[in-house]
């Protein structure tokens, strides 16, 4: 960089002396010639005069390239310095780095050291085991020893039991025939005893209920029949009777005999009920009043076969009164089994 411009100084100051020497040589010439036109000094003053600017021409190119260069080496040195900057960046992570696998370093051999340290507590720990072992083994040999007298003495006992346990067999399957016969036999008996409870069960049945729980008002009327449910029981021996739902359901066949009665007050509606056998229609008890009290009542014995139900049922449009006296009810009971 310095060089250049030493070497542009120089020129300079040549083409200085350069001119220095033509003024010189002009002078001289007027001196010794004295005869000299003015034309022909105006032409040699005129040509020093263009060569001297062709060299300052030449010099501002050279100077120009100079400056072009000077920027490139500037641009150059940038992105050098950029480049060592990014190698100081990778030395520095890479000298951290180091230091870290150093430590790393450092605590691995700390640990090789407490599991060399441990090593030699286990092998001293081992040699003691096997000092036991060894004492343990006779031990054991002396307790073989033992167990295969017992084995013997056992075997022996073995052969006696297995004898007794025949005997005792043999004494067993007796017992068990004679209890046997006595597990059927009190089979029978319990069978009897339970057909004898079933049957005395069966001979008590009966039941009673009126229509309303309590208080008094009317059921009905309604565009559709209705199933009645008679939830006062005042009688209801064998559960046959279901209050929940108004179902009588046979528990055994035989004749049971059914009765109901009801009560309604005069209106334009009438006072109607009647009794089904598994939905089909047996008797009606009807009546109809325009004024005052009025009451219905009906009965029939029927067949009934286990599971057969018996309800009562209120026609449509029509109305039943019940109150605390317990005008509406529902009666039944087995006459005798078949």
């Amino acid at each position: 960089m310095f060089l250049p411009l030493l070497l542009l100084v120089c020129s300079v100051s040549t083409a200085e002396l350069q001119a220095q020497s033509d003024n010189d040589i002009l002078s001289h010439e007027r001196q010794s010639d004295g005869q000299v036109g003015k034309t022909e000094r105006l032409t040699k003053q005129q040509t020093c005069t263009q060569d001297i600017h062709a060299v300052l021409r030449k010099m501002s190119a050279w100077v120009a390239a100079l400056k072009v260069e000077v920027q490139q080496l500037q641009r150059d040195n940038e992105v050098k310095t950029t480049e060592l900057q990014s190698l100081n960046k990778r030395y520095q992570v890479q000298e951290t780095q180091f230091k870290e696998l150093q430590q790393q370093n450092q605590v691995q051999e700390t640990q090789v050291k407490e599991l060399q340290d441990q090593n030699q507590a286990q092998a001293a720990e081992l040699a003691a085991v096997k000092v036991k072992a060894n004492i343990t083994g006779n031990q054991v040999e002396a307790l073989m020893r033992e167990g295969e007298a017992q084995a013997a003495e056992l075997a022996a006992v073995k052969v006696k039991a297995e004898n007794q346990e025949e005997d005792l067999k043999r004494e067993g399957e007796a017992h068990a025939a004679e209890l046997a016969a006595v597990k059927v036999k009190a089979n029978i008996i319990g069978n009897q005893v339970e057909a004898l409870k079933t049957e005395g069960e069966a001979k008590q049945l009966a039941f009673s209920a009126s229509l309303l729980a309590s208080g008094a008002g009317y059921t009905g009327p309604f565009n559709t029949h209705i199933n009645l449910i008679f939830k006062h029981v005042a009688t209801n021996i064998g559960n046959a009777y279901n209050p929940n739902t108004g179902l009588f359901t046979a528990p055994v066949r035989g004749v049971y005999h059914f009765e109901f009665y009801i009560h309604g007050v005069g209106s334009n509606n009438p006072t109607s009920a009647v009794l089904l056998k598994n939905g089909e229609q047996i008797c009606t008890a009807w009546t109809h009043q325009p004024t005052s009290g009025q009451k219905a009542s009906n009965g029939v014995s029927l067949l009934l076969d286990i599971g057969d139900v018996v309800f009562l049922r209120m026609w449509a449009n029509s109305r039943i009164y019940d109150n605390d006296n317990r005008h509406t009810t529902f009666s039944g009971h087995l006459l005798f089994t078949m």
